[in-house]
């Protein structure tokens, strides 16, 4: 039989070895939790990353785009009378009704093209040519400035709209001389059904003091410069009018700064436009020597464009 010693030797190591288990056990327990913990942690500073990550991508992409309004625009031709006005003075009636039938004559050749997408880069460039009867007019379009303006042109060039069409107005005054195209019926009365929002530019050099009546000062617009024709009118709050006519400027000229700037003609585009300058003008029905149709006629064979690349 065991002795009193030999017993209490053994609860001693009976209870030895139940510490002993209880620590390692213990230890176990926060070998697990601090693993447990340390998953958790990578796991929030992953997810709290790829959060920040993607927003930072999503704020970078959303500065990439601006959005724009495109809005129905009525058509001119619904305004035009059927015959001259009976208050139109004598001496006036017969150049009242050329212009009525030239107007007439350019309903018919009316063309639409959807709207372009209201998101659009403001960003980047891209290249166009003008094929024209006179010479190929290389463009590059600049989206930085008038992105919703730029992005109407390349819709419209991509659908074809500016195909087939003239260059209907000439302007070679001391102050302003323009090549306007853009307008399938000739007439400067034509466009796609909709019209582009105002993008004016900001950054071009004053020409002289302002306009008394509307307070507004010209601006210079320099040679080679490509920009939305529009109706706009202060004095009314007319405004947003600019669709798919666009003029460019053979030699600087003076405007108020009220037309949209989507990009510059290039170099060998300018030698084609000092052909048709020296080509002169037929004056329109308004009688001006310094205004109207180019004498040899300036047609866009095709337009076409490569929409090119985000800045």
């Amino acid at each position: 039989m065991s002795t009193n010693e030999e017993r209490r030797e053994a609860a001693k190591r009976k209870l030895e070895e139940r510490l002993e288990r209880e620590r390692q056990q213990a230890r176990r327990r926060k070998i697990i939790i601090a693993s447990v913990s340390t998953v958790v942690v990578v796991a929030i500073v992953a997810t709290a990353t790829t959060l920040i990550v993607k927003k930072v991508l999503d704020d970078r992409e959303a500065a990439r785009w601006t959005a724009c309004s495109y809005q129905d625009q009525p058509s001119r031709f619904d305004q035009l009378p059927k015959e001259v006005p009976a208050e139109v003075p004598a001496n006036q009636r017969a150049q009242a009704q050329a212009y009525l039938d030239e107007m007439k004559a350019g309903e018919a050749k009316q063309r639409t093209s959807p709207k372009p997408d209201s998101k659009q880069l403001k960003e980047g460039t891209a290249d166009m040519v003008l094929d024209t009867s006179q010479g190929a007019i290389p463009i590059t379009l600049q989206r930085t400035g008038a992105p919703c303006n730029t992005a109407a042109v390349i819709s419209l060039a991509e659908k074809k709209f500016y195909d087939g069409t003239p260059c209907h107005r000439l302007t070679n005054s001391e102050t302003l001389k323009v090549l306007q195209c853009g307008d399938p019926t000739g007439t400067g009365a034509g466009g796609p059904g909709w019209s582009s929002p105002d993008e004016l530019p900001t950054d071009l050099k004053p020409a002289g003091q302002p306009d008394p009546s509307s307070g507004e000062a010209p601006v210079i617009y320099p040679r080679g410069t490509v920009a939305i024709a529009n109706s706009n009118n202060p004095q009314t709050g007319q405004s947003n009018t600019g669709s798919s006519q666009f003029f460019l400027v053979m030699q600087d000229s003076q405007l108020a700064a009220n037309y949209s700037v989507v990009g510059k003609v290039d170099p060998n585009g300018l030698t084609v436009l000092d052909k048709i300058a020296k080509n002169g003008l037929t004056p329109g029905p308004n009688g001006s020597a310094d205004d109207g149709k180019p004498k040899q006629p300036v047609d866009i064979t095709t337009a076409t464009v490569d929409s090119g690349s985000a800045a």
